[in-house]
């Protein structure tokens, strides 16, 4: 059983998405619970997939608990593999009562960096790592997608899971998906439009959007240069704010969510990423997929992605100067462009596939069910 309490198909969701797809089912029997929500449309239809939707309020409600609970029940899992922190805890409270064999996680990224936040959010993550610490007491093991967020999850106060019940199964992405949507529509790039830029993040404060429109202010003499900004989160309209105080708001769009990022990336020219850390970074290896040369920030596990030089480009995090710099470097050089983006692809055909991805787990799920 695999269980997540979100549907909208972000990172966690799509790599619930992969292995309801990707898992060998003459060697596993899969149910997907989920709210009903795009990933539970997504799941229809596919063979030996069982989709079954529950209801996963915010705060945990007994009623809430109880449906999961009989779910629980009537399934009889041998082993429940719940996803993201709002799953693990529904995970642990139903499982108070029905019993599972096995008991797993995987953990995406690292949600407890509490000091980087402000006010109310502040308080509520530094209380939810005292929380966690708890819980994962009670799970058999977990996956995380990174080395990175394995040192963070081991080490930093807070969660400290235990080494030994710690496994790396770095995330990926369905090629398939990919190439239907490029052949299906994706956008040809405008003659004579300005350079573009792309970052493709949720506006957090940890993703650094911030010294992206510092380094975009750095590239005022390139008057060719936009920059476009596909996400949606707090940080909004202080970033906002910015861009008119830095009087680059002209340069700088602000997209929200988009379900077309595949064909915003076909129709970019270059890809930034300038997260203060980074759990692995999949709109990273979405990006070599399709074309596009890197720039990102060297922080957390996106030096497992890329390798500075010959796949994508990595500065400081937190260094715009040096963001600046490797930007104008790219959209100035194309061969640099070329002999990177032919890299990068082969990178993720070599390292970031879904079958590989669920052939891992599939090896971790037989050895933790022994």
């Amino acid at each position: 059983m695999l269980l997540i309490s979100s549907g909208a198909l972000g990172g966690g969701e799509e790599t619930v998405r992969l292995l309801a797809v990707y898992l060998d089912k003459n060697l596993f029997d899969i149910t997907v619970v989920c709210p009903a929500s795009p990933l539970s449309e997504s799941l229809q239809g596919i063979p030996g997939v069982a989709c079954r939707t529950a209801w996963f309020p915010r705060l945990p409600t007994p009623k809430a608990v109880s449906q999961l609970t009989n779910l629980i029940r009537e399934v009889r899992p041998d082993i429940l593999h719940t996803h993201l922190y709002h799953g693990d805890l529904y995970g642990w409270l139903a499982t108070r009562k029905a019993h599972v064999p096995r008991l797993v996680s995987t953990v995406q990224g690292v949600n407890f960096f509490w000091e980087m936040e402000r006010g109310i959010r502040r308080l509520r993550w530094r209380l939810c790592s005292l929380l966690y610490r708890q819980i994962y007491r009670a799970f058999d093991a977990v996956a995380v997608c990174s080395s990175a967020v394995r040192e963070q999850i081991t080490t930093r106060p807070g969660i400290r899971i235990p080494a030994g019940k710690i496994t790396v199964i770095h995330n990926s992405m369905d090629p398939e998906k990919l190439r239907a949507a490029l052949e299906k529509g994706a956008a040809t790039r405008q003659n004579g439009r300005s350079k573009r830029i792309i970052s493709v993040a949720n506006l957090l404060p940890f993703k650094g959007h911030e010294v992206l429109l510092e380094a975009v202010n750095r590239l005022r003499s390139m008057l060719d240069v936009e920059c476009l900004i596909v996400g949606e989160g707090p940080e909004r309209k202080r970033l906002e704010t910015r861009c008119r105080e830095l009087g680059i708001e002209k340069r700088v769009r602000f997209l929200g969510s988009r379900p077309d990022v595949v064909n915003l990336l076909h129709d970019s020219d270059l890809f930034v990423l300038p997260s203060l850390w980074e759990p692995f970074g999949i709109a990273i290896v979405e990006a070599m997929a399709a074309g596009i040369p890197v720039v990102a920030a060297g922080g957390g596990g996106i030096p497992e992605i890329i390798q500075d030089g010959v796949n994508g480009l990595l500065v400081r995090p937190g260094d715009p100067e040096a963001l600046a710099a490797n930007i104008r470097k790219l959209l100035s050089a194309s061969s640099v462009r070329t002999a990177l983006t032919k890299h990068a692809k082969e990178t993720v055909q070599k390292n970031f596939g879904a079958p590989s991805m669920a052939a891992a787990y599939a090896g971790w799920y037989g050895g933790i069910h022994r």
